[in-house]
């Protein structure tokens, strides 16, 4: 799989997550259900947001490699 496929995975997987976690909440209303998000569903939300652009730019150096050693990929 490419880095762009990977983040394209990455992102809807999250997307999902989200959508999966939306329903979740709202029926899972307690103290449990706020520490669950705050330290599993809002750090997830933070680190793909962190890794998304990082693996954007890997791809556009990755292509730019390529073209530079004649691999027309």
């Amino acid at each position: 799989m490419s880095v762009e496929g990977a983040r394209m995975r990455l992102q809807g997987s999250m997307k999902d997550l989200l959508v999966k976690w939306s329903e979740a909440e709202a029926l899972w209303r307690d103290a449990t259900a706020d520490h669950f998000h705050r330290r599993y569903i809002e750090s997830l939300e933070a680190a793909v947001k962190s890794a998304l652009p990082a693996m954007e730019k890997m791809a556009e150096t990755l292509h730019r490699v390529r073209v530079e050693c004649g691999d027309p990929r």
